[in-house]
């Protein structure tokens, strides 16, 4: 009998009494919003009660929420902290776990590579906060919510209670569902423009980004354009790989429309760097499939896809087909730009090995420390923003524990027997691959619901083994338990 049903003739009183309170500040406090609030308390509650009962409900609603984070913020003139919602939720996750009934929780997930390399990386950044030349911790904490917090999160509550084959292929629902939403929303823009809150958040600086040359770089619901365009090529090679693979022809038809609509959005969406998704992931897919004339065949699609967009000028009538080669121009202002400004970080670094500190580059860096010289620095990319703030140390470490887990992922995919358990892992895989690279020149692995959709898919690459063949439950064998390589 756990906490809530030994309690439960109590805790009914006390949920009464708060629910009194705290309708009665709302009214007080924020007048016509109060009722509103104090009608939606009664659903809140059953959702609590449900989460507490099943808590791998808290990873689901943070993920869904990640996708109206900006929509929020757009649409609704009061400032709500939505992007604190995926912390909220992970965080109580934990604790529904526990008040769940804490001497039958399965821990054997914990001690994953996967989740001590993740622990590993939040540990460095815990140690960060010790840098001397760190100026804010409220920098700090906004900062490594997308660069670490997420990433452990994910991986522990993974590996412990969201390792079903019914939890993914749920989850691959609701991210479709969510995806075509976002796609719909995108195409609409193009076709109709946008609307007056849209039109209302460009004129606030956005336009900046997303009007260029008089073409609009469609955003849909996401925070901007440059996190759309990711996500649309994750799609596109995640569900592009699966159409290969041995399904039903009904199965793969569905598949290669969603592929062929996100690959669409992805070029509209004008983020160049998105190419890098759908390249990386297929070429590793390549590489994982090990089928000689395959392999030849699908860098003769790459090849040419190459040649058609650096040396030959066919569509160039068309904008988004243009801005894409611009992707693939040595000579591009904005490249060299990059490349100026990485040798400027090299020498500003020179003597400091971890760094100026979590959130003192960027967005982070320009609201609490302003005044510095990190903080007027354009990182651009994940890779040279961790190397600013965390030294050559921390930029090590985090380049080789993602090169190390996307390795040990294809060593994992190639153990596989089982047909369909290799091409749900090789798409996870060549999504993972996909974003990596494009991190390079963006910061997209750690923005939401990217990260999200990267790393939850990614973690079924090793749970994915221990499925039962019957009803998919996932079952590891006792004397598995307690090895780190599992």
């Amino acid at each position: 009998m756990n906490f809530f049903q030994k309690y439960h003739h109590i805790l009914k009183y006390v949920y009464a009494v708060l629910f009194g309170i705290i309708g009665g500040l709302l009214v007080y406090k924020t007048e016509l919003l109060g009722p509103v609030a104090i009608m939606a308390l009664p659903v809140v509650i059953i959702f609590f009660f449900y989460f507490i009962k099943e808590p791998k409900i808290g990873i689901y609603t943070a993920f869904i929420s990640m996708f109206w984070v900006a929509t929020v913020g757009r649409y609704v003139p009061i400032n709500i902290p939505m992007g604190l919602a995926t912390d909220i939720f992970l965080v109580l996750t934990f604790v529904a776990l526990l008040f769940r009934d804490w001497k039958k929780i399965d821990l054997s997930g914990w001690n994953h590579i996967f989740s001590l390399l993740m622990i590993n990386w939040m540990l460095l950044v815990i140690l960060e906060i010790a840098n001397p030349l760190a100026l804010s911790i409220e920098a700090w904490f906004y900062a490594m919510r997308g660069l670490a917090l997420y990433q452990m999160l994910v991986a522990i509550l993974c590996f412990s209670l969201f390792r079903d084959r019914k939890d993914f292929v749920r989850f691959i629902k609701i991210w479709v569902i969510f995806s075509m939403i976002g796609a719909l929303w995108g195409i609409k823009q193009k076709f109709f423009g946008v609307d007056s809150f849209e039109a209302a958040w460009l004129a606030k600086g956005a336009y900046k980004q997303h009007l260029l040359f008089g073409k609009l770089r469609v955003f849909s619901y996401y925070t901007d354009a440059g996190i759309f365009g990711p996500a649309m090529g994750q799609l596109t090679i995640f569900f592009g790989i699966l159409f290969l693979g041995p399904f039903s022809w009904k199965k793969r038809l569905i598949f290669i429309g969603i592929s062929l609509v996100s690959f669409y959005c992805m070029i509209i969406s004008g983020t160049r760097g998105a190419l890098a998704v759908p390249a990386a992931g297929g070429l590793l897919y390549l590489i994982m499939i090990r089928n000689r004339k395959l392999l030849i065949s699908g860098l003769s699609v790459m090849i040419m896809g190459f040649v058609f967009l650096k040396y030959t000028s066919i569509g160039s009538g068309n904008y988004d087909i243009q801005r894409l080669r611009t992707a693939l121009d040595p000579e591009d202002a904005s490249l060299n730009v990059r490349l100026k400004n990485r040798e400027m970080l090299r020498n500003y670094l020179v003597g400091k090995p971890f760094g100026t500190g979590i959130g003192s580059a960027g967005f982070w860096g320009q609201r609490f420390t302003p005044w510095t010289w990190m903080a007027n620095f354009p990182t651009d990319g994940l890779y040279t923003r961790v190397r600013a703030e965390t030294g050559v140390v921390g930029y090590t470490i985090y380049v080789y524990t993602w090169l190390f887990i996307l390795v040990y992922g294809v060593w994992q995919t190639w153990q596989y027997k089982d047909p369909k358990k290799r091409y749900f892992a090789m798409a996870a895989l060549a999504n993972f691959a996909g974003i990596l690279l494009a991190s390079y020149g963006n910061e997209v692995l750690n923005q939401i619901p990217v990260n999200f959709a990267t790393l939850i898919p990614l973690t079924f690459v090793f749970t994915m083994k221990y499925w039962d063949d019957k009803d998919g439950t996932y079952r590891i064998p006792e004397e598995r338990k307690h090895k780190i390589f599992k």
